[in-house]
């Protein structure tokens, strides 16, 4: 009797796809111990040892009906989250950037250049990054990606076990941070609370980040990801996408691959960094007519900013402020495997 109480219990906080899995479950564990106890007529404790472990079972098949999916994790964050959250929460992450680099760069914005103009406004380089900044916490595991990658959007790209071990210590390095921390923490008090599990963390930043999805008309190369979108560049033809991350441009700069004309328009963010409309040229001929990039800022609160705003905003402006100074992340995004990824992130304002 009891068994069969605990068990229509499970039926009804399961999911109704969930209910074989977590049938499966329960007799699979306690199956042989009820066997056993009527072959061998023990007594004592067993039956009670055995309604132990179905509560175990049971317990474990509620928590796995309760996770919600990737989609349902989304959906809930988008429902949920307020225009006046969307402004706290970005103002915690900006205080809490403590690997906030813009007093260690040197930032030469130059002259005033136009999307249409090819004219170069600026003879130097936009961006001077001492060592002590490439090796800072999180910046070093964040640049030891850009080598994962190539930039032509159809040529195949294939992870080997170094590289996923590289994405991992990225993943662990940011969500000890403070940005990471308060997007958590937002996402929890929303509900999502599957999100206290490390491992759904981890897990939850890999499939946004990292999946690799297919850009191409064509469809038959999975040669990009959000990540090589956002904070490094690609190329599709002659269009170059992405090159939203100033660290990847100062590495650009560095190598001799990215010549910068001028900017077209700026926004300081209060000691904090900048928000930077330039122009550019990549790799001597591939034109970026336009190009919009956080300046000084730490990977984690990019990161965490354009988390966000891709869960509570995706496809819309985001309207963020940090000490007054408002400003948009605009998300664009891509359905790969028939789920919603980022296609592109980058910051707005004027």
């Amino acid at each position: 009797m009891r068994l069969t109480l605990i068990f229509l219990l499970t039926i009804a906080v399961c999911r109704a796809d969930d209910i074989t899995h977590a049938a499966g479950q329960i007799f699979n564990s306690i199956l042989p111990n009820l066997i056993s106890n009527s072959v061998t007529g023990q007594q004592g404790n067993t039956g009670s040892n055995t309604l132990q472990q179905i509560g175990t079972v049971v317990g474990g098949v509620v928590d796995y009906a309760k996770k919600k999916s990737y989609e349902d994790l989304l959906k809930q964050v988008q429902d949920s989250t307020t225009d006046d959250d969307l402004l706290r929460v970005g103002e915690e992450m900006f205080n809490s950037d403590v690997n906030n680099a813009i007093n260690y760069i040197e930032v030469n914005v130059q002259g005033k250049t136009s999307a249409m103009s090819k004219n170069d406004q600026a003879q130097n380089n936009l961006l001077n990054v001492p060592d002590n900044v490439w090796n800072g916490p999180t910046i070093r595991p964040f640049v030891a990606l850009f080598d994962n990658y190539h930039k032509n959007v159809i040529r195949p790209e294939f992870v080997t076990p170094n590289e996923e071990s590289e994405q991992t210590t990225f993943i662990n390095t940011i969500l000890a941070t403070g940005p990471i921390r308060s997007l958590m923490a937002h996402l929890v008090n929303k509900g999502l609370t599957q999100l206290n599990e490390y491992n759904e963390q981890v897990e939850l930043f890999r499939k946004i980040w990292f999946t690799k999805y297919a850009r191409h008309w064509t469809g038959v190369c999975k040669c990009s990801c959000a990540f090589e979108n956002v904070f490094m560049a690609e190329l599709k033809s002659d269009q170059v996408l992405g090159l939203h991350s100033w660290l990847f441009f100062a590495k650009r700069e560095l190598d001799h691959k990215a010549n910068y004309l001028g900017y077209i328009d700026k926004l300081d963010l209060a000691g904090k960094g900048l928000i930077l409309k330039q122009h550019s040229i990549l790799s001597e001929t591939k034109d970026a007519p336009e190009v919009n990039m956080f300046v000084g800022t730490s990977p984690e609160l990019e990161t965490a900013l354009y988390t966000l705003c891709f869960m509570a905003r995706p496809d819309r402006p985001c309207k963020l402020r940090y000490n007054n100074i408002n400003f948009i992340i605009q998300t664009k995004t891509i359905r790969a495997d028939n789920v919603p990824l980022i296609d592109t992130a980058y910051p707005v304002f004027g």
